[in-house]
């Protein structure tokens, strides 16, 4: 890994130690849920356009994973990942003339390890009442 500069870009509202089960990866989303006021919540973060992900355990993780990512979703700037992406698809995206815009995003969560997604933006899911499962 480079010493590529992050970006905070949101803090989930509550510590993933609170969460009611792991974090998961499914599809697009982030999916977790937590108590709130009484009642089980869900919420997560979705991810529009994505071109690449990838997760870690907690025990594959390294101070680089954690360092400033934990429960925050940031930015990494001049990500290594997007330039090998970039190249590596290239003649498809010039066949296609599709422009890509990448962003590559990565956040930590106690019980779910390193959550990194390639793509070109995101958002908070509202948050409502129930459970994943």
């Amino acid at each position: 890994m480079n010493n590529s500069n992050r970006t905070a870009l949101y803090e989930i509202p509550v510590p993933s130690t609170d969460f009611i089960a792991d974090a998961i990866l499914c599809g697009n989303v982030i999916r977790y849920g937590y108590e709130s006021e009484g009642h089980n919540v869900k919420s997560g973060l979705i991810f529009n356009k994505v071109k690449a992900k990838r997760t870690r355990a907690e025990g594959a993780c390294t101070k680089w994973h954690i360092e400033g990512a934990y429960d925050t979703l940031v930015e990494i700037e001049e990500s290594e990942w997007i330039n090998e992406i970039l190249a590596e698809t290239l003649i498809s995206r010039e066949k296609s003339g599709e422009v890509w815009e990448l962003h590559h995003y990565l956040i930590y969560i106690d019980g779910s390890g390193c959550i990194e997604v390639v793509a070109a933006s995101w958002k908070v899911l509202d948050e409502e009442r129930g459970s994943w499962t």
